[in-house]
């Protein structure tokens, strides 16, 4: 071969070598699941118009997904709307033996001329239950702009009727079923739900009955627009799940609802697949019931336009497990509760599960005595954090024992410094009748005169719930080197709420402005509890002014002028006695 020949063979095959390379390169870059909604699947506002007529798709019984008719009334949009919607009128058997729309059809996608239009999803309670509107597929579409791996979603430029009506609709609410809770912790958690606008619905007798078990699966369950599908919320001895149906699926995603579940915004909520046992007719709206079967992914998004989910994604669970001790009746009880990464979700169930089971143990609403030890494991670096405490109530222990579950909750998951998610909760308690309650009755010091170095001796006078006096005496050494002048003593009970003021303001300022786990921990451990005395002196400054600013409770630790006595009772009582400090030469003198 000539060399020219040669060269140019060789140029060639680096040239297509390079284009090769160029052409890899742009292809790795695009996102694998970055496949763009067909257009041609879908029928955009602009060319719907009044008499049009089309199918719905949803699940009326079971799983089998079925259609009903659909007929376009008109266009509309009012005052307060931020885009429009559909007015439709539903027919077929299925929807007339039903009463009409159900809670839970959100999201059943409906077609014109075989596209896709949008998903039903606003209706007027206590009105024909035949008319409704459905939310455009353009709108929904703008759910997967979320995603961030170059979706795009369809262009929305809708030509409407120029006319204004105004307009007081209701999205069709996912049912909510809550099954496990019962008597005032069913009140309680259906009153912690009520600000998200969620509607729970009775369960029926028998629903114990399935006891469905939400199962991971190697192979997802193809889910198709019509299915039935749930927002669970928690599983185990209590499941919460709102019912709603898909509208559309598009690789490894899916939209639905057509309205908002919570309207949270970023979330993770579990998906799964839904049996769905009937549609029952009422007055106000009819309601579909069922039980999730299959766990499918992870709800990511909750908004305006509906939710999105990613199949075959699941959420990092909160695990929470209670167990309760009568210790009268030498009887114990055993709850247990997995709950999505929601903060609000993990504060509503968890304090609602604790008193009904301390009610189910204790089998009365009363007073008491209750131990209770809580464990919280950080679901980042596995380290545990531990608590415990004493609380007494002459009328309900059940909801005095859980008021600091809610404190610590309010430290960790809304803590100004640091992001902190969970991934165990543990509680114990144990509970007796009596009152195991003592009040601070006399505190008496050794003697009238104090110096600089002197040891401070109380005998503290404990009086117990229907019991004898009790004693208890404390040190507490004077530093060698403070200035003549007042200072004060103060005993009280870990219950009492008789702090001196600015002490207890600074302490709430710490309080919420803790940095992170750490410093969380060591707040809990340092903690007054409700079974300990408190003994304390606080010196003013040196100006023995009396509005002087006190040493902190933090300094008074560390200069071992603070300390803590623990008890078998919840101590209540206050009690506070000035101190003349006189210097030593004069005092000696005289």
């Amino acid at each position: 071969m000539p060399f020219e020949e040669h060269k140019l063979h060789e140029y060639l095959f680096r040239l297509l070598f390079s284009i090769s390379i160029i052409v890899i390169f742009y292809l790795s870059c695009i996102p694998v699941n970055a496949s763009l909604p067909n257009q041609e699947e879908f029928i955009l506002i602009n060319d719907i118009h009044s008499g049009m007529k089309g199918v719905g798709k949803t699940v009326f019984e079971g799983t089998k997904i079925e259609e009903f008719g659909v007929e376009v009334i008109d266009i509309i949009h009012g005052s307060g709307i931020t885009y429009p919607y559909i007015l439709v009128k539903l027919s077929g058997d299925r929807i007339e033996n039903n009463g009409g729309i159900s809670a839970g059809m959100s999201g059943s996608p409906v077609y014109f001329n075989g596209k896709l239009a949008g998903a039903i999803s606003h209706a007027w309670e206590l009105s024909e239950h035949n008319l409704c509107l459905i939310t455009p597929i353009d709108i929904m579409l703008t759910l997967l702009d979320y995603i961030g791996e170059g979706n795009q979603n369809v262009s929305f430029n809708p030509i409407v009727n120029n006319e204004k009506k105004n307009i007081n609709f209701h999205y069709i609410q996912s049912p909510l079923i809550i099954n496990g809770f019962y008597g005032r912790a069913d009140s309680l958690i259906k009153e912690k739900l009520k600000k998200y606008g969620i509607t729970v619905i009775q369960n029926i007798s028998g629903y114990h009955d399935i006891k469905p078990e939400l199962e991971i699966g190697t192979e997802i369950k193809k889910v198709q627009p019509g299915s039935a599908i749930g927002v669970q919320l928690s599983t185990g001895d209590i499941n919460i799940m709102g019912i709603g149906t898909a509208t559309y699926c598009q690789d490894k995603y899916v939209l639905a609802l057509g309205h908002p579940f919570m309207h949270r915004g970023d979330v993770s909520y579990l998906l799964t697949s839904v049996y769905i046992y009937h549609s029952f007719p009422s007055i106000v709206m009819p309601f579909k019931i069922g039980s999730p079967f299959l766990l499918l992914g992870e709800v990511i998004q909750d908004r305006n336009a509906g939710i999105l989910a990613k199949l075959n994604k699941f959420p990092s669970i909160v695990s929470c497990k209670i167990s309760v001790s009568d210790l009268d009746r030498n009887l114990e009880n055993n709850a247990g509760v997995k709950v999505v990464p929601e903060k609000e979700i993990v504060e509503s169930v968890v304090p609602a599960l604790l008193i009904q089971t301390v009610d189910n143990t204790i089998n009365r609403i009363g007073q008491g005595t209750g131990d209770i030890k809580l464990g919280f494991r950080n679901a980042d670096t596995g380290d545990v954090l531990n608590y415990n405490n004493i609380f007494y109530s002459e009328n309900d222990i059940a909801v005095e024992i859980s008021r600091d579950l809610n404190n610590i909750f309010d430290l960790l998951y809304y803590n100004f410094y640091e992001k902190i998610d969970l991934n165990e909760i543990v509680i114990n308690v144990s509970i007796k009748k009596n009152i195991n309650k003592a009040h601070i009755k006399k505190v008496i010091l050794n003697t009238e005169n104090h110096f600089p170095g002197d040891e401070v001796e109380a005998e503290i006078i404990v009086t117990p719930f229907r019991q004898p006096d009790e004693k208890r005496t404390v040190q507490i050494k004077l530093p060698e080197n403070i200035a003549p002048g007042n200072a004060v003593l103060t005993v009280r009970g870990g219950l009492s709420k008789e702090i001196i003021g600015e002490q207890s303001i600074s302490q709430e300022e710490e309080r919420y402005l803790l940095n992170g786990w750490d410093e969380i921990e060591k707040h809990l451990k340092e903690k007054e509890k409700n079974n300990q005395i408190i003994v304390e002196i606080i010196l003013f400054n040196d100006d023995n002014s009396s509005d002087s600013k006190i040493r902190s409770g933090k300094d008074n630790s560390e200069n071992n002028l603070k300390v803590i006595l623990e008890t078998d009772f919840v101590i209540d009582g206050y009690h506070e006695i000035f101190l003349d400090i006189k210097n030593r030469n004069i005092g000696e003198a005289e």
